[in-house]
């Protein structure tokens, strides 16, 4: 299907204004299809003509003010519409498939009951996917829904919902949305329901999920009722959106879905085994940021989808600040794991051939946009913010996000429309900012160093840019003591402090608040404070200049190792040690390490993590999380097979989860085989253990294991893509080179060719999960580049262009030596 192009979307909205869409749905449990049927309302330039968005199996009728529409000419998914009338009504009743890719109206069969659920992903362009529309962001429009299904159904949508009767169920009309925000949820889910400020709420999961939803809602809910305070004391518009459901839902493709008054959520978040205060922060700051979508998104929503950032980056900065005021886990954790996941996951992408401004990259289609759909749009927008927030101060800051809400609630705005809001709160300079900050692609590299008692501090820019950067500059004595600290402005000039006879390491930016690249002035000075800085910041802003050193192939892959398993045996923060272990298992043991370095390599970070886990408190979080690495890490299969055998330290509840990881590392190792697997799973028939089964059997040092993975990667199939993620990313196992490269030849034609039956996240997150990283050499960038110069989908052309790049640095990486 060919994507929507700007210039078309811009030319429909100067001729139509869409007023209303009344959706009837009949949802059967079983069988492919269902039908749907929309009625809208939209007033057009007398005589003009337009296209109505819809991809459907079969059209069964059409027709538009009481004329018949020919369903014949539908081409590429488009209706068209001639002789529109100053007020019209067109009526699409359309055959519609259930998908199994989490886009459109997905089903999902529980294995363990048998229950099928529903739930809508209407994001980009998925919303034709299961009913017509006029299908781009700025034609908002109300919206009544009803709604027929068996009789043991619940119905949740976008607005409150009421039974008619068993098996009947009648939306409230809605306020005004995007089309891509209209969301649907029915089936047998468990719920667990509360209200907060007058706002009635609701948790939902899947029947056989009822348990851990019970157990996890008063986390949940603690987490719901302090950012709608949070919220509404940053905001004077309360919540617009009448009732709050959060509902946690299988094979999701992203984190979660801010429709108002319906999020979606991938339902790992009902935690089903022990999570540790790190995972609970990480689902903090996804609740948090879906709500400050209903402000920033659902209330006030960008013109076109290049303005992507004044949703993302908003909801991104704003829920990390919510957490950070809230008490217990959150307060204290949540701008650590912002900096040690988020914005290194942002760092990657901005320094990737793909790399792109945060705001006005000129999408030309709605699928290009999605391939910015990345870390820039939300890590990298979200420091700019919190750049904006200490230029502006807060007053200001909030005054203009006010005014903002207030000119544009429930319609659609620009980045210059916020602009102006926040000169008219008395903010200057915000084109210059602009410029340099969001509209500028590429780090900054800011370097301090200690000379003649003086912090001298420096800032290297990309050419076209000239950042202010606010940073807190702080010393340290030969102990990683704090002996001074500064909070500088620092542009294009050195700086130069004053220090205390006592420091011997400088660092700028302490406190991890800006978006830039952190070098010391050495990597010595940079080991000596990794594992001793007290503050989690200090710390977290350390470690990616580690990760950022290493990939620049500055830093030798052999010595980072040395520097992080240093740091990591005093490391004291769980969260802090869970990624940094799966930095190491990822990039140092596998993708930077030659084939013939890695099982030494592995060895040294299984005896870290065993030495970590024999200190650990019995059942404390650093506990498991050095488990976790330890049974990541080990090869040595008796240990492990006692483990699963129950033999676990006490303390350690061997959980299914836990009990699935010592599977798959098994089966990796060779430890067991198809019978085995099929056991295990017998044991955990839920969806959770149909998807860890799936990685068990595909991560298998087999050839037959082989040929059945990459056929279910390559050829079409009714797998889910959670099922596709799994095997992608078990397929090409580190420790079995000589097995996998073979289908590393292969891998170019044959995953281009994927993008004949996947589209939107299912075909490139796959593309990227599965590439051939172990196999990286300058023969496999020789296929890459071939297959880049060749006819690409789009997708797939920036899933090869980005995950090439980390094999090209791989290489790189590999022939560094210290």
């Amino acid at each position: 299907m060919p994507s929507l192009r700007r210039a078309e979307a811009h030319e429909r909205a100067e001729l139509i204004t869409v007023g209303h869409y009344r959706l009837t749905l009949d949802l059967p449990k079983t069988g492919p299809e269902f039908v749907s049927d929309v009625t809208i309302a939209f007033s057009a330039r007398p005589g003009s003509h337009t296209f109505l968005d819809v991809q459907a199996a079969g059209i069964v009728s059409a027709e538009l003010n009481g004329r018949p529409l020919d369903p014949g000419t539908v081409v590429d998914g488009r209706l068209p519409l001639t002789g529109l009338q100053p007020d019209n009504e067109v009526r699409v009743v359309a055959r519609m498939r259930y998908s199994n890719d989490g886009e459109g109206l997905h089903r999902h069969i529980d294995p363990l009951d048998g229950n099928v659920y529903l739930y809508a992903m209407s994001f980009l362009d998925a919303a034709p996917r299961w009913f017509a529309c006029f299908d781009q962001p700025d034609l908002k429009a109300r919206y009544d829904i009803e709604v027929r299904c068996p009789a043991s159904w619940i119905v949740l949508g976008n607005s409150p919902a009421t039974r008619l009767s068993d098996g009947h169920w009648q939306l409230a009309t809605s306020r005004p949305m995007s089309t891509y925000f209209v969301t649907l949820a029915a089936g047998p889910y468990a719920s667990v329901t509360d209200e907060h400020d007058g706002i009635p709420l609701g948790l939902h999961a899947r029947a056989s999920l009822a348990e851990p939803l019970q157990a996890e809602a008063a986390d949940l809910f603690r987490i719901t009722k302090d950012s709608f305070d949070a919220y509404h004391e940053l905001f004077r518009q309360r919540y617009p959106w009448g009732e709050y459901h959060q509902v946690f839902v299988p094979d999701f493709n992203a984190g979660a879905m801010e429709n108002p008054g319906c999020v979606t959520l991938r339902e790992q978040y009902v935690f089903r085994s022990r999570a540790s205060e790190g995972e609970r922060v990480l689902r903090a700051a996804t609740v948090a940021h879906e709500m400050g979508h209903m402000w920033f998104g659902d209330l006030v929503t960008m013109r076109w989808w290049d303005d992507l950032w004044l949703n993302e980056s908003f909801a991104e900065y704003l829920a990390y600040r919510v957490c950070a005021g809230m008490d217990g886990y959150p307060g204290r954790l949540s701008w650590t794991q912002y900096g040690i996941t988020r914005k290194d996951w942002g760092s990657v992408a901005d320094q990737a051939p793909s790399t792109h401004p945060v705001a006005g990259n000129g999408a030309s289609t709605a699928a290009a946009a999605l391939q910015d759909f990345d870390g820039i749009s939300y890590a990298k927008g979200a420091s700019a913010l919190r750049q904006l927030a200490a230029y502006l101060g807060d007053d200001v800051f909030r005054a203009g996000l006010d005014e903002h809400f207030a000119r544009h609630a429930f319609g659609n705005a620009t980045l210059e429309d916020l602009l102006e809001s926040w000169t008219r709160a008395g903010a200057s300079d915000l084109p210059n900012w602009s410029k340099q900050w969001p509209q500028t692609a590429g780090l900054d590299t800011i370097t301090a160093e200690l000379r003649d008692s003086q912090a001298v501090l420096s800032r290297l820019s990309p050419d076209d840019a000239d950042r202010p950067h606010r940073v807190t500059v702080a010393g340290y004595d030969e102990d990683a003591g704090l002996t001074a600290t500064s909070e500088i402005t620092l542009g294009a000039a050195e700086v130069r402090l004053p220090m205390p006879a006592a420091t011997r390491y400088v660092v700028a930016d302490a406190t991890d608040e800006t978006w830039a690249k952190h070098r010391l002035g050495s990597w010595t000075e940079l080991a000596a404070l990794l594992g001793r800085a007290p503050d989690n910041r200090t710390r977290t802003m350390l470690y990616n200049a580690l990760r950022d050193g290493v990939r620049s192939a500055e830093l030798s892959s052999e010595r980072a190792l040395d520097i992080l398993v240093a740091a990591l045996a005093t490391e004291p923060e769980e969260l802090v040690l869970a990624e940094m272990l799966g930095y190491a298992n990822r990039y140092l043991l596998a993708r930077f390490a030659l084939a013939a370095e890695r099982p030494g390599r592995r060895a040294r970070v299984a005896q870290l993590a065993q030495a970590r886990l024999a200190a650990a408190g019995a059942g404390s979080d650093l506990q498991l999380t050095a488990a976790r690495g330890l049974i990541a890490t080990s090869d040595d299969s008796e240990l492990l097979a006692r483990w699963l055998a129950g033999s676990v330290p006490a303390g350690l509840d061997l959980d299914a989860e836990l009990r699935w990881s010592l599977v798959i590392r098994l089966a990796a190792l060779g430890g067991l085989g198809e019978a085995e697997i099929a056991a295990e799973q017998a044991l955990d028939p839920s969806t959770a253990g149909a998807l860890h089964a799936a990685r068990a059997r595909a991560i298998r040092p087999d050839a037959v294991a082989k040929a059945e993975a990459w056929q279910a990667l390559t050829e079409p199939s009714s797998r889910s893509a959670y099922e596709i993620y799994e095997i992608a990313q078990a397929f090409f196992e580190p420790s079995q080179d000589e097995l996998t490269a073979p289908y590393a030849a292969r891998f170019f034609p044959a995953m281009a060719a994927t993008a004949e039956f996947r589209t939107g996240f299912p075909l490139s997150q796959t593309i990227g999960m599965c590439y051939p990283f172990s196999h990286a050499s300058p023969q496999l960038l020789t296929e890459a580049e071939r297959a880049l110069a060749g006819p690409l989908a789009d997708g797939v052309r920036r899933a090869f262009l980005d995950a090439t790049d980390v094999a090209r640095r791989a290489v790189a990486v590999r022939q560094r030596r210290d």
